[in-house]
């Protein structure tokens, strides 16, 4: 009666004695005997560096031998046959023995092997996820022992009532006529694997299947048939190794007793003598393994061992161009192909054919284009040059009046981004010129062929024009369709304005004194006056005098804007069938007959002294007239005084003065243009009610 094989080798001490120079010299003796006289097949069995055949030829432990009394030779690590050695995954293949017991009776057994210890010595370790634990049988008790104090116990019940009740040939293991223990803890290098006594457990199928087998083999060999319950058990089942039957067994191997990984940068472990070679702490036990760096294979423990892969023989780039380097390779793409943006080793189609056909007439359509758009810019610059010289361009530019481009207002209005205001002329934008100069930039809502022939005499008109309540022509744009005008910037904004508020801009309106009103209606009156009798000896007509056309600046000093250029009426010109202006202080006679005379801008003025003493718009309250209506209480009753702005009408003196302004207003509005006076004698008449104003203030 056998009761087991025990195997023992102890090389922990061998290994622990050995000093790092002995290590070295022994790495340098066994390098030099591979390549001198060390053989490196053992049979059909290859034995690679740091293993060896004897001591020599092995890096300290892992030396072992080879049996010739078989044909072909057999390996063996001490007394265990070795199956294989992988040096990339740091593993043994060794046969390890199967423990058997067969029953004579339900509950009698005829011991066979029924005990087994395998003790490994360093550098070796059972592979924890590699192997398992495996009981056959219809009544088997298995166990399972490690460690040499027997800290680790573990083990499996198998039974089946019949043949019939055992599991399916191929089902799992689960405990009907075959049980596993799937796994074993790491570190250890002692297993003891045995039977129960028959007593313990009966086997009623005993005739039928009367033996049970025990063993630790690799994951994955073993596949239960109810044929292995024989007493040689199926055919093909077991390994027969010295006579025996085996398994094989998966080890675990690693240079051991040298510590781990050198965790100094720079530092190289012992071991990993090949360039390119990398060391790696293992996970089973103590130690370390060399392994080749990315992109190298081969044997790392040995000089010049890690060998460049040339990856593009297993053509790794799908639809692209593989190139080898040192250390990996490189997928290049092809025209019409991009890499995959998960995965650099495919490259893509990015257009089909039919789409490659598109993009090219779309190329062809932009590279028309491109010439097009030439052609037209071309053509833009030349309708340009022509727009400046038909706007009168050349006469403008040879008597020194400046002239802006087209891009220069673009750039002086940032794109029109500052907006003023909006008027029947049009629209009105702030700019800044090059010395920081607020300037008001104008651009008129309509022209027509007729008002660009009056266009260039109108602004040599304006240039000529000099007065201090006249906003000043600082130069034009010729360059559009409709001329656009740029004056000075006025910043506190129209009369309008300060009278009665703007919601639209958000100004409020401001307090105002009468002395502060007569100044403004004097120094606009003065203004139109210069303009109707000596500006450069020529006669210029506003057209369009209304109290939001009289700017203030901060000072409350007034200056006319909007006068001729904005109306567009040549001077040679009273007639005109293009009637423009705002309805409320339009002059009657110039709304029905299209006459414009000097006396239009009279009466016009004169709607504006009657705001500016009654602080009421010209239509008021809805649908009031605000001439018709003072014109009315002043012919008739009387009552012209209580329309008067209660804000001025204290003390008595402004009454006075109020009553003769009010008188100026009438004079100016009469229907009859001949009796209307001229604004030089409004101007006098103002200036007569300014010296009674100031001459009452002395005397007070």
């Amino acid at each position: 009666m056998a009761q087991g094989v025990m195997l023992w080798y102890d090389l922990h001490a061998l290994a622990a004695a050995v000093g790092p120079l002995l290590l070295v010299s022994s790495v340098l003796v066994a390098t030099s005997s591979t390549a001198a006289n060390c053989g490196r097949k053992c049979g059909d069995v290859r034995i690679p560096y740091p293993f060896g055949i004897g001591v020599d030829c092995a890096w300290p432990g892992f030396h072992v031998s080879c049996n010739h009394s078989f044909t072909p030779p057999r390996p063996y690590l001490y007394n265990i046959e070795i199956k294989d050695i992988s040096v990339e995954a740091g593993e043994m293949r060794v046969y390890t023995d199967v423990v058997s017991n067969c029953y004579t009776s339900y509950n009698t057994t005829e011991y066979v092997t029924t005990s087994s210890q395998v003790d490994l010595g360093t550098p070796f370790l059972f592979a924890r996820s590699r192997n398992e634990f495996t009981a056959i049988g219809c009544g088997a008790i298995a166990f399972l022992r490690g460690r040499d104090d027997a800290s680790y116990s573990t083990g499996c019940i198998t039974t089946c009532a019949s043949l019939e009740e055992a599991a399916h040939d191929g089902d799992d293991c689960t405990g009907l006529g075959c049980c596993q223990v799937p796994s074993i803890p790491p570190n250890l290098s002692v297993l003891n694997f045995s039977f129960g006594s028959g007593s313990m457990i009966g086997n009623p199928a005993w005739r039928e299947s009367p033996c049970s087998y025990a063993f630790v083999s690799e994951k994955g060999w073993y596949n239960f048939s109810r044929q292995d319950f024989g007493r040689a058990g199926s055919k093909g089942l077991f390994v027969e190794s010295d006579g025996a039957k085996s398994v094989p067994t998966v080890l675990d191997w690693a240079i051991r007793g040298n510590g781990s990984c050198p965790s100094t940068a720079g530092e190289v472990a012992p071991a990993c003598i090949s360039a390119h070679s990398e060391c790696a702490n293992v996970t089973n036990g103590e130690g370390y393994l060399c392994n080749c760096s990315t992109g190298y294979a081969g044997n790392p423990y040995v000089i010049g061992g890690c060998i460049n892969i040339n990856e593009c023989k297993q053509n790794p780039c799908r639809d692209g161009t593989c190139y080898d380097l040192e250390g990996g390779y490189k997928c290049k793409c092809g025209f019409n192909r991009v890499k995959d943006k998960n995965d650099d080793n495919i490259c893509k189609q990015i257009l089909s054919k039919s789409d490659i056909v598109v993009i090219a007439i779309i190329c062809a359509v932009a590279i028309l284009s491109i010439v097009l758009i030439f052609l037209r810019m071309e053509h833009e610059k030349k309708k340009l040059e022509d727009t400046f010289k038909k706007n009168g361009g050349e006469l403008l530019k040879n008597i020194g009046i400046k002239t802006f481009t087209k891009k220069e207002i673009s750039k002086i209005t940032d794109r029109y981004g500052t907006f003023l205001g909006n008027g029947a002329f049009g629209k009105v934008y702030r700019g800044t010129i090059d010395n920081n100069q607020h300037v008001a930039v104008k651009r008129p809502n309509t022209f027509d062929e007729v008002r660009r022939e009056d266009f260039a005499n109108e602004v040599v008109i304006q240039s000529y024009i000099s007065h201090k309540n006249i906003v000043r022509l600082v130069g034009c744009c010729l360059e559009t369709k409709i001329p656009m005008l740029v004056f000075e910037y006025v910043p506190k904004g129209s009369l309008q304005d300060v009278l009665h508020g703007n919601k639209k801009i958000n100004i409020e309106k401001q307090p105002l004194s009468l002395q502060a009103r007569l100044a403004i209606a004097i120094e606009s009156a003065d203004a139109l006056a210069y303009m109707h009798s000596s500006a450069n000896q020529n006669i210029v007509l506003h057209g369009d005098v209304k109290s939001g056309n009289i700017l203030l600046d901060n000072n409350f000093m007034p200056k006319v804007s909007d006068f001729g250029i904005s109306r567009l009426i040549s001077i040679q010109k009273h007639h005109t069938s293009f009637v423009i202006g705002d309805m409320n202080y339009m002059d009657p006679v110039y709304m029905k007959t299209g006459m414009l005379t000097e006396k239009s801008d009279v009466y016009s003025f004169g709607v504006v002294l009657l705001e500016l003493i009654t602080r009421k718009k010209p239509r008021y309250d809805e649908n009031n007239s605000l001439p018709i209506n003072f014109v009315k209480y002043y012919m008739t009753d009387s009552r012209a005084r209580e329309m008067f702005d209660d804000e001025i009408k204290s003390p008595e003196v402004n009454i006075d003065c109020l009553d003769m302004i009010g008188k100026i207003a009438v004079q100016s509005l009469k229907d009859d243009v001949e009796e209307r006076p001229t604004m030089k004698q409004v101007l006098e008449h103002l200036n007569l009610v300014r010296n009674k104003l100031m001459d009452t203030e002395i005397s007070i």
